[in-house]
């Protein structure tokens, strides 16, 4: 029997997580919210760009979704609206006896806050509901691909994630400049950007979901930024960046064990590739992006580069980059797997991961 779903907000995550829902059999989609009342009445698959038409007309109403007792609601809200209800609805849903599987950032709930932990577990108990945490990073190349590998390990010195981001196709100078810090003076990039306000807890959240997975518990976190410039103009869509002005950041997670350095997660925003000082390079035509790099020091170290793209065209749909697919089918994949385990917070087990030694040492 297909898993009756429902696809919680439709942005670039939502959409690609919506057509799937749409097009695979193992579904029946039974609703879709949407915060847009421009999107409201839609057909869902004219919303993520499907040529299949399902009758499943988009609503802004919260409580018509959860009267549907869906079996599952994919939820891909932002957190970057002005009144965030991102916990509150999750636990709504919970305690109506959906399971939610997320692509918002709970994949550390003890990071995140112990009465947000405490509302999500009890929520869980009073609807007999699962809550899974899905994502690419965070969720995914840290905490389960890289800590898998430590398993072919016999000791780890060291480990550090790199994500190089291309934010050149950026329209929005007021996104790209005043957000996102682009085009400014390095000095004015700092770690009081108001934009490490908005990706802090999602990067501390990698960091001790981690640390859990490899047995012990991290004492601190440090957070920096790196910004580079390029000595002349720089055009891209959202106008001029000026030569001196960043054109690159570096966000730095680092997270200490035993009185050292252990964790680190290192997130690249570039307007351009050509950036050596950081070992990026121009790709040649038709050469994918690495997205992802995992430094691994330890006996014997690893080096991992993961390169996305798309082979030819971009598929169906309207995902403009392949991180909003791959985000989009960590959700999807993970459904069938979190219904099969018990109410409660589910989380992805890795199997063989390397155990520190003295995990009771901070």
């Amino acid at each position: 029997m297909a898993i009756r779903a429902v696809q919680w907000a439709t942005g670039a995550v939502g959409r690609a997580a919506l057509q799937e829902l749409v097009e695979n059999p193992d579904f029946q989609l039974v609703g879709v919210l949407v915060y847009d009342p421009a999107k409201a009445g839609q057909d869902a698959g004219a919303l993520c760009g499907s040529p299949t038409t399902t009758g499943v007309r988009a609503t802004t109403d919260k409580d018509e979704i959860i009267d549907l007792g869906a079996d599952v609601v994919v939820h891909a809200a932002s957190k970057a609206h002005a009144v965030e209800t991102n916990a509150e609805d999750i636990c709504r849903l919970l305690t109506a006896g959906t399971n939610v599987v997320s692509t918002t950032s709970y994949n550390h709930l003890p990071t995140y806050g112990a009465d947000t932990e405490s509302a999500f577990i009890e929520a869980c108990r009073n609807g007999g509901s699962r809550f899974h945490a899905a994502g690419e990073n965070p969720g995914f190349m840290l905490e389960r691909l890289v800590a898998t590998v430590t398993g072919l390990s016999k000791t780890i010195d060291r480990i550090d994630l790199y994500e190089a981001t291309d934010v050149s196709a950026v329209e929005s100078r007021p996104m790209l400049i005043d957000l996102m810090g682009m085009g400014r003076p390095p000095e004015e990039v700092s770690v009081d950007s108001p934009i490490i306000g908005k990706l802090d807890i999602a990067y501390r959240q990698t960091l001790n979901a981690t640390a859990e997975v490899l047995g012990i518990t991290l004492s601190r976190i440090d957070v920096s930024v790196d910004a580079t410039t390029l000595p002349y103009d720089l055009e891209v869509p959202a106008g001029t960046i000026a030569a001196g002005t960043v054109v690159g950041q570096r966000f730095s997670w680092v997270g200490h064990w035993s009185e050292r350095p252990l964790l680190a997660v290192h997130e690249e925003w570039v307007l351009t590739r050509d950036l050596p000082q950081w070992g990026l390079r121009p790709l040649a035509p038709g050469e994918k992006a690495p997205l992802i790099r995992a430094v691994i020091k330890g006996d014997p170290s690893f080096e991992l580069q993961l390169d996305v793209g798309w082979d030819a065209e971009a598929p169906t749909g309207r995902h403009a980059q392949p991180g909003h697919l791959m985000i989009a089918m960590s959700a999807v994949r993970a459904i069938p797997y979190v219904l099969a385990q018990p109410p409660g917070i589910v989380t992805a087990p890795v199997f063989g991961a390397i155990q520190l030694a003295g995990a009771n040492r901070p």
